[in-house]
């Protein structure tokens, strides 16, 4: 594996920490030039050799620094490619990182807005409330009299954050050139992590996201968005309102408060459907972090740089889904994972339907307060990883989110049942597909659609007939493997040049044995037997060969 030599450093530093925990197979494998001789092959202590693989992994991201954290968390998510044991070491990585100086932090917003901190605020805590991965946050009090709070950015993160994205998309590369029978796409994960960290590296996202949320809940009493203030928002700096409430995770002092945390749960599981079904737009890292209780029937979301998207499409085909799980329909199942291009071409459909099978009746008659959802969808993408099912990482996202959003509601009470997500999900899906307003506009786009085929249609014909008039369509077949047509072609040009051999030789015997001068010499007259004796022979030859095909079609 080349390096790109500005990345020296940084390097070092990555195969350091892999030897640290025992991963030094993984740099011989990749072979770092210039790298790897200069750090000693050790054997990991007695302590690192006692952790399980998921834990020495989050080890790693976690002594790497922010993008390695990141990078664990957005995986944290992906049940669709990891084990459940490295999910749930992954899931423990946290930002809480070593402070910078405030100083720092100060300097950065003026940079930011041309203003400084006490043009802006009547008071600000120089003291971080917490110090994440990206950034530094703080709490203040505008020149209004509004209690907010102030994001900055970590200063250089963005080109750290760049450097180890270089370094990483240089090792999936190398990693899939050197086992071309893996399984799972690096190039692409880590193509998608780089386009969700550069969107966490703009504050303007976040916020543009949060003013979404807060639309979509403007008229909720159960959920509440808070409002970002945008002429103090720029790339590196956030300004939002201030929520006063309980954070999710401090389930005991919700308690003690006497809030009722199955309610607050189940207010949980309508805003995840709501944001789904009504806007296909939703928060895709629903961790009590990232929650606060606001009262005994309200919540607040107060982190919006990890959100899902999902387009109609994909709704309606997992409403199918659900429908066809529902009907025991494999075969529709199946079908509509060959929609998705989710079933690859390689795949053993009666082995695939036949597991299939057995997980859904596995599944079906057990009552829903004894179900896991997170179990259910662990168990699920184990199936598909088995089977090569690739899922849209639409699916995917909402499927960790809902994942997320049980455990959750499952840490306010552990008697939380499954049947409150399947009940909401029955419900909006019912609203949603026999909606009026959702059927007339189905059928105006397909009419729409169908007029548009229409249109284009002899426009279409006439490209393809003057293509045909020119001569210039081409048949392109590739990786098609044909035997028996090979086998066929050479068959015929046998057949053929013999054919032309033989009417050549009968045609010449002939023509010296109407010589005139064929009595005045022997050899002439032998050279025309011998002609008509090779033409004997090829004939019988081509005889035998023609009973021969013909016996092989039979």
């Amino acid at each position: 594996m080349r390096i790109s030599y500005k990345n020296l450093k940084r390097y070092r530093e990555i195969v350091r920490v892999l030897v640290k925990y025992g991963f030094s197979y993984l740099i011989e494998k990749l072979n770092i030039e210039g790298v790897a001789y200069k750090i000693p092959m050790t054997n990991p202590s007695e302590e690192i050799k006692n952790m399980s693989t998921g834990e020495k992994i989050r080890r790693v991201f976690e002594e790497l620094g922010p993008t390695y954290v990141k990078l664990g968390q957005i995986l944290s998510t992906r049940t669709d490619l990891l084990d459940q044991e490295i999910i749930d070491e992954l899931a423990k990585l946290r930002d809480n990182v070593e402070e910078f100086s405030t100083d720092i932090a100060k300097t950065i917003f003026i940079n930011e807005l041309g203003l400084s901190v006490d043009e802006v605020f009547e008071d600000f805590n120089d003291r971080p409330l917490a110090a994440a991965s990206i950034g530094q946050v703080y709490e203040a009090t505008l020149k209004t009299g509004e209690d907010v709070i102030v994001k900055i950015q970590r200063p250089n993160i963005e080109e750290t954050i760049k450097s180890d994205l270089d370094i990483l998309q240089n090792a999936a590369t190398a990693i899939s050139d050197l086992n071309k029978d893996i399984e799972i796409d690096l190039g692409k994960i880590i193509e998608e992590f780089q386009t969700q960290l550069i969107r966490e590296l703009d504050y303007n996202f976040e916020a543009i996201n949060a003013i979404k949320f807060r639309k979509i809940f403007k008229d909720s009493k159960e959920v509440y968005i808070p409002e970002i203030h945008l002429e103090y928002t720029t790339q590196r700096v956030l300004v939002m309102e201030k929520i006063i409430g309980v954070k999710l995770s401090d389930t005991e002092y919700i308690k003690k408060l006497g809030w009722d945390t199955n309610e607050i749960g189940q207010i949980g599981v309508r805003s995840l459907f709501k944001q789904v079904f009504e806007n296909g737009f939703f928060h895709a890292d629903p961790h009590p972090g990232n929650i606060f209780v606001t009262s005994n029937r309200s919540i607040s979301y107060i982190d919006f740089g990890m959100i899902g998207i999902i387009d109609k499409k994909t709704l309606s085909i997992l409403n199918k889904m659900a429908l066809a799980v529902v009907e025991k329909n494999v075969d529709k199942i199946i079908h509509l994972l060959m929609e998705i291009d989710a079933i690859e071409s390689n795949v053993d459909v009666e082995s695939l339907r036949s597991d299939m099978m057995y997980l859904i009746h596995y599944y079906y008659d057990v009552p829903l307060e004894k179900i896991s959802i997170a179990a259910i969808l662990n168990e699920l993408f184990r199936f598909f990883r088995r089977h090569k099912i690739v899922m849209p990482n639409q699916l995917a996202t909402l499927a960790k989110t809902i994942i997320t959003l049980e455990g959750t509601a499952r840490e306010l009470n552990p008697d939380f049942s499954a049947s409150a997500i399947g009940a909401e999900f029955v419900k909006y899906y019912y609203i949603n597909e026999l909606n009026p307003e959702r059927i007339f506009q189905a059928s105006k786009n397909t009419i729409e659609n169908t007029m548009m085929d229409l249109k284009t249609l002899p426009k279409q014909l006439r490209v393809i007939l003057r293509q045909i008039e020119k001569n210039n369509i081409r048949l392109n077949i590739e990786e098609v493997k044909l035997p028996r047509l090979e086998e066929l072609v050479s068959d015929v040009s046998t057949q053929l040049s013999l054919s032309l051999v033989l009417a050549a030789m009968i045609v010449g015997s002939s023509l010296i044995i109407a010589s005139p001068s064929i009595g005045s010499n022997i050899w002439i007259g032998i050279m025309a037997g011998t002609g008509f004796f090779i033409s004997f022979i090829i004939g019988i030859l081509l005889l035998i060969k023609t009973f021969r095909n013909e016996y092989k079609k039979k």
